[in-house]
């Protein structure tokens, strides 16, 4: 473990991005969205996104991991 390394809170999608070495400049990228509104997604478990989000992130997404589901993103 980094001593200097500080531990941020992450949502289920921030923990996926950090497990599939992902970054938000990526997912913002594919799908279109705004970066600001990807990190918020990332680091806030309490936020959900509109359907539009939901779908355009998990068709990047499974690009990447075609098993994924929008419960193992977010709390629905």
């Amino acid at each position: 473990m980094n001593m200097y390394r500080v531990e941020q809170k992450r949502s289920k999608l921030g923990f996926w991005l950090e497990q599939h070495k992902k970054d938000t400049d990526w997912l913002s990228r594919t799908t279109g969205i705004e970066r600001k509104m990807i990190e918020e997604l990332a680091s806030n478990p309490n936020k959900n996104p509109r359907m539009i989000a939901i779908r355009k992130i998990l068709y990047a997404v499974k690009r990447v991991d075609p098993t994924i589901k929008v419960s193992d993103l977010w709390d629905m």
